[in-house]
């Protein structure tokens, strides 16, 4: 089956653009698919992004190396171009380089002159030399080495690359509609599990079976007190905000401001805001309610930063929600 791969080159720009060009017309002819960034300034830092991506859908990593170190990121102290290539290692992209073999023999505008960063350079030479690297002359020994390197890389290190749909042979197609429909039907298995109610509940406390909630607030000094509800309000009081996903302060926010009236029929004295829920008491109706089937913990991706605890109706959490709170018609 006759493959295609994504070459990723990576070099310094303005003093390799010849060479560049060179072997990115040898890689076309080699029927690669040659990717570089001489469209895009990788000193700009919203650039990184767009490396890396092009990066791991590449197949294969070239290095071309001369007497330039390249633009340095500040952060880090490396140039760009070391970043890229510790980047490929790292993800696991087979990576071939090639370093010239005598930077005296070019022009003092392509060769670094500040001595720190020719220290970086045979730094990262140093680096290099412990993977599979070549030395080169000139722009067509560069090509010719890059081809010649690259055929036995792919031969050693087979990768996945990219076939035309139209080359696919019939087995393969069996294959991939046979995978079709395997996954069609476990998406109609997925749904009918989905829509049958969840068995081994009936243990549990639910419906109107009634739990003691323990509350306090603070008037004059901070008072406790026990509310008596019913599993069906519990769930009536906190499913809407869950149809989506709410996080635990959410929950509780939204349950402390349903029950006043409550409270205040405990309580005549309650006649403040600053009231919760006590915590032994929500994780006893959190995880009911996960043994009840009728709620989950939400997977969906967030910031960082944002370290709350987030859940949501199951299916089965949903019925129970419409059916304690749709408004129902009136019998003729």
């Amino acid at each position: 089956m006759d493959k295609k791969y994504q070459v990723f080159v990576s070099s310094t720009y303005e003093d390799l653009q010849e060479e560049r060009k060179a072997v990115m017309e040898a890689l076309l002819q080699m029927n690669c698919f040659p990717v570089g960034m001489e469209y895009f300034n990788a000193a700009d830092d919203s650039q990184w992004d767009v490396i890396t991506s092009l990066i791991d859908e590449c197949d294969y990593y070239v290095l071309i190396v001369a007497g330039r170190y390249g633009s340095i990121e500040e952060s880090s102290g490396k140039s760009y171009t070391q970043k890229e290539y510790e980047y490929a290692v790292k993800k696991g992209v087979p990576v071939i380089s090639f370093v010239h073999s005598d930077v005296k023999l070019l022009p003092s505008g392509k060769v670094d002159s500040d001595a720190s960063v020719v220290q970086k350079l045979d730094d990262f030479k140093k680096e290099i030399s412990k993977k599979l690297w070549q030395k080169w002359d000139n722009k067509d020994s560069l090509a010719s080495a890059v081809v010649l390197s690259l055929t036995k890389l792919i031969k050693s290190k087979p990768r996945t690359g990219w076939v035309r749909y139209a080359s696919l042979s019939a087995e393969a197609n069996k294959q991939i509609l046979a995978l079709k429909e395997e996954n069609e039907a476990l998406k109609v298995k997925l749904k009918q599990v989905e829509d049958e109610d969840p068995k081994g509940i009936e243990i549990f406390q639910q419906g109107d079976d009634e739990v003691l909630i323990s509350v306090s607030y603070h008037y004059i000094e901070r008072n406790y007190l026990k509310v008596r509800l019913s599993w069906n309000r519990i769930v009536s009081i906190l499913s809407p905000v869950l149809v989506d996903e709410a996080s635990e302060e959410k929950m509780k926010g939204v349950f402390i401001d349903s029950i006043r009236e409550d409270i205040l029929t405990t309580d005549k004295n309650y006649k403040t805001n600053r009231s919760r829920i006590e915590e032994e008491s929500f994780q006893q109706i959190k995880v009911q309610l996960i043994a009840l089937r009728i709620i989950e913990i939400s997977d969906r991706k967030r910031t960082v930063k944002d370290n709350e605890t987030y859940w949501h109706l199951t299916p089965y959490g949903f019925r129970v929600m419409m059916n304690l709170r749709a408004l129902k018609r009136k019998a003729d």
